[in-house]
């Protein structure tokens, strides 16, 4: 993104590929028990921090725990997948996954033989034994489990247990990946870049690579990194190349903080420590982090307790429009509203219309109300824009289709508009510009205008509130007309 250095793509890449490759590396060892981060953003709000992180999980553990003794299928699955990889609060503990499995395939549950299978196969938590995970393997397969049918692919890819057959392999694979399952679409992704069993095709690989990496798959993320750096099956592309190696980085352990950094915030009530703990992230690219880091230092600043809770930062305003600059390069377009706001408004930066508009207009590409209510307000006042009354009811107009929550703020400034409108055709009328030359005329200019500008909204102010009022007292007088 070229932040304080030339911007170079190849260099991002020297640097995103041996960290990507530590992470890849982690994944394979650990089986498949890779780290799960939980991205909380903080602007979406404490209902969703309550379910996430704090307190309110050890009820919702509770909960399960207690369903899954009174014999609850899908309870006892929920809580072996959090105890296998060790979220939600609770820790990574393979005995438990094991029991509550075991528990799930007893009552006949094929994803939980399909887990099962998986453990016996890597030796997770039990003694491996290729003979016990084929059978769950088999037993998750016949009821069309996808991941049970990865399972059995990947035996007979391997000649665990089995003889190796990579035509049996293909087709259990095809079967899973078919169904959804990520590790088969990669597992198939992985044979057609090779030639196993199959004949080499770049094409079919990056398409099932894709596949998998839209489910998060992080080995499919990293060969698709590879696969647009050296143009195998796609046009050789860097830019691609950097996205997918940072999205793979960007899951090591390290990523960890941004938890940290979310309990901080919102259960130990510690925004500085919080910033710190973001801010590390955020210089390492975590779009996440930036945003969350620019949240505290906007909160902050918004609240006028900069200096109090954030003792040690000299100048939030700053920290917050470079932490939204940087979120915003990433496609956040919350992060570019804000860093339209903070031009606008002059926050840590000179007061700037023009960098306004230019920043609200990327984000109205996105369809967002709020930009294109922005852009309407500035060209119905021609802050940053010329003055143009049709253009402001054109960005209202579009503001109320992106979003039904801009409806009534859109009507409220319509109504303010059409009395603008209003007033600039009564101020060519010949009576009015008689009076313009009166002594009358002066002291109402002196009240309505700031320097060589009017002041539309108190304008529309003293139009507007007499004709509400007389629409409230009509609206009164026919309910009693009604009545009677």
């Amino acid at each position: 993104h070229g932040v304080d250095t030339p911007k170079s793509c190849q260099k991002a890449v020297m640097y995103y590929n041996p960290v990507a490759e530590k992470v890849v590396a982690a994944a394979q060892k650990s089986g498949g028990r890779g780290l799960i981060i939980e991205k909380a953003r903080l602007t979406d709000g404490p209902a969703r921090a309550s379910r996430r992180l704090l307190g309110d999980e050890d009820d919702i553990i509770q909960y399960y725990q207690y369903s899954a003794d009174k014999g609850s299928v899908d309870a006892q699955l929920t809580l072996g997948q959090l105890s296998f990889h060790g979220a939600r609060g609770m820790p990574a503990d393979p005995a438990v996954a094991l029991s509550y499995y075991s528990r799930a395939a007893d009552a006949g549950e094929p994803a939980a033989h399909a887990h099962l299978g998986h453990m016996y196969a890597q030796g997770i938590g039990v003694e491996q034994d290729d003979e016990t995970a084929l059978k769950h393997f088999r037993l998750g397969a016949a009821r069309s489990n996808p991941a049970a049918q990865n399972g059995l692919g990947y035996m007979y890819m391997h000649g665990y247990g089995v003889e190796v057959s990579h035509a049996k392999a293909l087709e259990h694979f095809r079967a899973a990946a078919q169904n959804g399952n990520a590790e088969a679409q990669f597992n198939l992704g992985a044979m057609y870049i090779s030639g196993t069993g199959i004949k080499k095709a770049y094409d079919k690989a990056l398409h099932y690579f894709t596949l998998a990496a839209h489910q998060g798959h992080t080995l499919a993320l990293y060969n698709l990194g590879q696969m647009h750096l050296n143009g195998l099956g796609a046009p050789r592309s860097c830019p691609a190349a950097a996205q997918f190696l940072k999205a793979v980085a960007e899951r090591g352990e390290w990523g960890a903080d941004l938890e940290k950094g979310h309990r901080a915030f919102s259960a130990e009530a510690d925004p500085f420590r919080a910033l710190l703990l973001y801010a590390g992230l955020a210089e390492g690219g975590f779009e996440v982090a930036q945003a969350n880091a620019a949240h505290i230092a906007d909160s902050a600043v918004r609240r006028g307790v900069e200096h109090s809770e954030l003792q040690p930062v000299t100048d939030a305003k700053a920290l917050a429009l470079d932490m939204f600059a940087r979120a915003a390069q990433q496609g956040n377009v919350e992060a570019r509203i804000k860093l339209g706001d903070y031009h606008f408004y002059g926050l840590g930066t000179r007061v700037d219309a023009e960098s306004a508009v230019g920043h609200y207009r990327t984000a109205s590409e996105s369809q967002n109300a709020q930009a294109m209510f922005n852009l309407a307000y500035m060209h119905a006042h021609g802050l940053g824009l010329p003055r143009d009354f049709h253009l402001a009811k054109r960005h209202y107009d579009m503001a109320m289709d992106a979003s039904t929550e801009a409806v009534l703020p859109v009507r409220i400034a319509l109504v303010e508009l059409y009395g603008m409108q209003l007033i600039e055709d009564m101020l060519q009328w010949p009576a009015v510009q008689r009076l313009r030359d009166s002594a009358v005329w002066t002291q109402v200019a002196t009240s309505l205008m700031h320097g060589d500008e009017w002041q539309w909204d108190t304008i529309a102010i003293v139009v507007i509130s007499p004709l509400l009022l007389m629409v409230a007292v009509i609206r009164r007088q026919r309910a009693m007309l009604r009545r009677e």
